[in-house]
């Protein structure tokens, strides 16, 4: 059985926010059960930065993600939402431009799919 390769992620990832002058989506992906970035989210996360950077007016939107309705997989969400938030932070974004959010899979939407953060550009 073949292991799906994170590091080929970043580059698939980021192609979705290519498109200007409309919202810019970019995925965030975890492994199970938990908030920590990974070392190939964390390129993703301070590319994003970058790209945000040159515009300073835009609202960046953080939405954790996570399996599951109960309160576990609510506060991995919003975990997992506040680490990308920070590193965003991190990276040179203004706290202020930053909106948080947490969702659980309410639709059965399992597995890596489920495990993300959607980052949001707003022009």
């Amino acid at each position: 059985m073949r292991k799906f390769r994170w590091a080929i992620a970043p580059a698939a990832l980021l192609a979705l926010g290519n498109c200007t002058g409309t919202p810019q989506h970019y995925l965030v992906f975890f492994p199970r059960d938990t908030s920590v970035l990974t070392p190939e989210a964390q390129i993703v996360v301070a590319e994003i930065a970058r790209r945000s950077a040159a515009d300073n007016g835009s609202r960046i939107v953080v939405e954790g993600q996570a399996e599951g309705v109960t309160g576990p997989e609510t506060a991995l969400a919003q975990a997992r939402a506040a680490h990308v938030a920070e590193a965003l932070s991190a990276g040179g974004i203004e706290p202020a431009r930053i909106e948080r959010r947490a969702t659980v899979s309410q639709d059965g939407q399992g597995g890596v799919a489920a495990r993300k953060v959607v980052v949001t550009l707003e022009p």
